[in-house]
């Protein structure tokens, strides 16, 4: 098996150095001064990438108990479950914010750093959609799909605008800041009124709108509309992305249409799962937590190659070995379309996603270790605790 990390990239890992522009505004202004006392809370001993663990390990907490009270995304849990939610992603997103700051403080930033946050964030993203569809009862359906599928992409294209840039830009609005706010007090609410809110017609928060006009709009909940609503802010950020990527490509006088041909190993990723779906209903509606867990560790992968090439300078990843599980799972589902039979029909659909959650998190934790100690090995760091103390 060849290694995640040529031996030949290797030295680009001292050479690297992390920039990001952020305008959010709330980072600015409101946050700031928050994060800048929260880091004081961890001891200088501890290392940036446990305050990430720590973070993320929150929202494992919140998926535990969404499981326990929820597992169908429909249930309506006790408010002190969606409180517990609000603090778990607040808690996550703090902790995410604030793990930079403790690899300054404590002359540990490295690389790995931000392979080890991405990383972590790569995993989360997934199930804090689906915690919020859980809250707000959306179930398992398009909706539900849609949500996670819309955050996969945004995530997928600010990991590729990176690569290609050298810079992690943040919006006004993006998700790790004004995101992770909304999540936390979306949840928080529902502890509060309960989520039977979330079922009301978004027309009705609409003061003055014409009943007129609602009877010829589409019927949407309010929870359907902010989903509706997260595909349509989708489509400048995207716009934005590619821009800054053609541009960054003439700077460096790359070829912009090639740079642009990265996006379709995760396009046809998104699309076969969109199909397979589609062609599986009993998949959609009686076991999606499962089929999206399996799509988080994919996405998961997909993400962190490009990380790592990002980080040692590699060539952009293309497809690789975690494209084989979501492309057999999708020619399993449409082989009827084409008078085949299919090998994992009916219930035993379920027996597939198994095998390819399995099979995507052991190729995942292969990589993320194998990554990891070849990182720390080179650079002579550990992951989880810090093994030079910052000169004084």
């Amino acid at each position: 098996m060849a290694p995640y990390i040529p031996e030949n990239y290797l030295p680009n890992l001292k050479k690297y150095k992390y920039q990001a522009i952020d305008k959010s505004l709330i980072s600015k202004y409101v946050l700031a001064e928050y994060w800048n006392q929260l880091v004081k809370i961890f001891p200088l001993t501890m290392a940036a990438n446990m305050v990430t663990l720590l973070g993320s390990l929150h929202v494992l907490v919140a998926v535990v108990l969404n499981q326990i009270y929820a597992p169908n995304l429909v249930e309506e849990c006790p408010s002190w479950v969606y409180f517990a939610f609000s603090a778990c992603i607040w808690i996550y997103g703090s902790f995410d914010a604030v793990d930079g700051k403790q690899a300054r403080r404590t002359g540990t930033a490295s690389p790995l750093g931000e392979l080890f946050d991405h990383g972590c964030d790569s995993l989360v993203v997934s199930l804090i959609m689906t915690l919020f569809a859980s809250t707000c009862q959306l179930g398992e359906t398009w909706w539900t799909a849609a949500l996670v599928f819309f955050a996969l992409t945004n995530f997928y294209m600010s990991t590729m605008e990176e690569y290609h840039t050298h810079i992690l830009f943040l919006g006004y609005f993006s998700g790790p800041v004004e995101g992770i706010i909304s999540f936390s007090l979306g949840t928080l609410l529902t502890g509060i009124f309960g989520p039977a809110f979330w079922a009301k017609s978004v027309y009705s928060f609409i003061p003055l709108l014409p009943s007129a006009l609602v009877d010829v709009l589409p019927p949407l909940t309010l929870a359907q509309s902010l989903v509706a609503s997260m595909g349509v802010m989708l489509i400048p950020t995207v716009y934005t992305s590619f821009s800054n990527i053609a541009s960054a490509c003439r700077e460096q006088n790359k070829s912009v249409l090639s740079a642009f041909a990265d996006a379709i190993p995760f396009v046809a990723s998104i699309a076969s799962m969109v199909v397979w779906l589609a062609a599986s209903p009993n998949v959609l509606h009686q076991h999606l937590v499962l089929f999206l867990m399996f799509a988080g560790f994919a996405f998961s992968y997909i993400v962190g190659r490009v990380i790592v090439a990002h980080v040692t300078g590699a060539p952009f990843p293309k497809l690789n070995r975690m494209h084989v599980p979501i492309f057999f799972g999708t020619a399993n589902a449409i082989a009827p379309m084409v008078g085949l039979a299919k090998m994992f029909d009916g219930e035993n659909e379920v027996i597939l996603i198994w095998i390819c959650l399995a099979y995507t998190a052991l190729q995942y934790a292969h990589f993320a270790l194998e990554v990891i100690n070849t990182i720390c090995a080179y650079l002579d760091i550990n992951c989880l605790t810090i093994k030079h103390k910052k000169a004084e």
